[in-house]
């Protein structure tokens, strides 16, 4: 394969919609000091602008209690406390890394629940619509002027506030209907706009892309403002736009409880994760993955939302929490072929999740577990961090050539430097087969220097070096720091030709690697 870059080829902006935003752990996560160092790093180090994280309003963020809760007295039920004294613990530790919220409302505080309705998850939010729309307002509108108070308006007014999450998806995230859902939205907008016209609100927030022409609808109908749409794709997802749950239709997942004990396999008994694998069926997850369900949905999204701003504000490979591709490099070439296959169709993007320090279903002690983050529990970078940093550092203007050849990703930036050059090689299936790349750079004198970085079985794999030591499941800090020294990803000089004025490479790329080559 031959990539030949030529003088008068035409740059375009090169669009880091990634940078808008990062998912996160829920909510009490950000009172944590681990969790803050590690958004830093994020911030620091990758560029990203904001996080998004779900349950602000969850029971354990303690924002609204009767005395009964404290004490069983006569008449403890008419008094009724609220206080959003951790969310601003939350929102100060988020700010202090320089970074942003974007803002996910929701759950539903118990105190204001139709119903105990819980979540799936580890943390048990409640997921029931409000038994009382005017008190959901009020609730709401509390927030905001503690909010407003407390960071000031022109500050607040660069937030941006969703309305829940994931409410197409009953089982985990929303116990209503869709019209209940759009009825939340209309309280929940109505009552942020009443205190301020120029703060930022949308929705769906749906997984698969789904309801996005509905709320639309909705809200021409009753005349609801909307500044954005927000909304979710895994590549295991159904392509958006095509689908969509209507009225009481529901998501059924359909995943069988038994199948690790009809796996005629012995598992350890000394630990979860092994058999939580095997009745998620997540040993072979990226089997079942659909490496363009994002691209073709983002093309899908962006024309049904008639001009309003994109935002998919959860997206990643994988949607199954424990799979082993998540730990590798597969995740990594992932990422840059989503980012690289979307670019003009999002306005802003927020990959599922920054860090392995998570729990929706278990808080797994593994370091090495299938997490979904860029670094693990103890901060060890995984390869996708090395893949978003590849990016990051990638000059602003990018030659305007396809961004796919064949197998193999490709991008060519050019700066006031010289030029970069990403290649990755996305294969879900992992063969051993490795693809001969010819690259061929036009350069008015010869290059100071060619340098690789590259993301392969050697570089960037600290899954690798951590189970060559043997997997312990809580690494020391001297364990952890050989990890990260093991796997790190450096530069190394990249041999080439120079002929008639143009860098001559020659490179092997193997599955799921990923390189990036600086000429200048």
């Amino acid at each position: 394969m031959v990539i030949e870059i030529k003088k008068d080829m035409q740059l375009v902006p090169f669009q880091k919609h990634w940078q808008f935003c990062v998912g996160s752990p829920h909510a009490t996560y950000a009172l944590r000091k681990d969790y803050i160092e590690q958004l830093k790093l994020i911030h620091d180090e990758l560029g990203i602008q904001r996080v998004r994280f779900h349950g602000v309003f969850g029971d354990d963020m303690h924002t609204i209690h009767k005395m009964s809760e404290v004490m069983p007295l006569p008449g403890g039920n008419s008094y009724t406390e609220k206080s959003f004294r951790w969310c601003a613990v939350a929102y100060d530790n988020v700010l202090s890394t320089g970074m942003k919220p974007f803002v996910e409302l929701g759950f539903m505080p118990n105190e204001l629940a139709a119903k105990k309705k819980y979540g799936m998850f580890f943390y048990k939010p409640n997921i029931s619509p409000p038994k009382d729309h005017k008190k959901w307002a009020e609730y709401i509108q509390s927030f905001v002027r503690f909010l407003i108070d407390r960071y000031g308006l022109e500050e607040v007014r660069q937030w941006y506030f969703e309305v829940w999450n994931e409410p197409d998806l009953n089982i985990p995230f929303f116990a209503g209907t869709q019209q209940d859902y759009f009825e939340l939205y209309a309280t929940t907008v109505k009552a942020i706009k009443e205190i301020d016209g120029e703060l930022m609100v949308g929705g769906p927030a749906t997984s698969s892309s789904k309801w996005v022409p509905e709320l639309l609808e909705f809200c021409k109908q009753r005349n609801l403002p909307i500044d954005f749409i927000s909304t979710h794709m895994y590549a295991g997802d159904p392509i958006g736009g095509i689908e969509s749950n209507k009225d009481d239709e529901k998501v059924n997942f359909s995943f069988n409880p038994l199948a690790g004990i009809q796996m005629k396999k012995k598992l350890p008994n000394d630990a979860i994760l092994p058999l939580f694998r095997e009745v998620m069926v997540s040993n072979d997850a990226e089997t079942r993955l659909n490496k363009e369900a994002l691209i073709q949905s983002a093309d899908i999204a962006k024309k049904e939302a008639k001009g309003l701003p994109v935002f998919y504000t959860e997206w990643n490979m994988c949607a199954t929490f424990s799979a082993p591709c998540n730990d590798t490099r597969m995740q990594a070439a992932y990422i840059i072929h989503a980012i690289l296959g979307t670019q003009g169709s999002m306005d802003g993007s927020s990959i599922w999740c920054f860090t392995d320090l998570f729990e929706e279903l278990h808080p797994f002690p593994e370091e090495f577990h299938g997490g979904f983050g860029m670094v693990t529990q103890s901060g060890i970078k995984k390869p996708t961090f090395h893949a978003l940093k590849f990016l990051n550092e990638a000059f602003e203007e990018r030659v305007d050539i396809p961004t796919q050849c064949e197998d193999v990703d490709i991008a060519v930036f050019k700066g006031e430097q010289g030029y970069q050059v990403i290649l990755s090689k996305l294969n879900f299936t992992q063969r051993e087969k490795k693809t001969d790349i010819v690259i061929c750079v036009p350069m008015e004198v010869e290059p100071s220097k060619v340098a690789l970085r590259r993301i392969d079985e050697e570089c960037g794999n600290p899954l690798k070096e951590w189970e060559a030591m043997g997997s312990p499941q809580v690494p020391t800090p001297q364990q952890v720091k050989q990890i990260s020294e093991a796997s790190a990803v450096n530069r190394e000089s990249l041999p080439y030709r120079w002929e008639d004025n143009t860098v001559i490479l020659n490179v092997k790329l193997g599955d799921n690697d990923i390189y990036f080559i600086e000429i200048g």
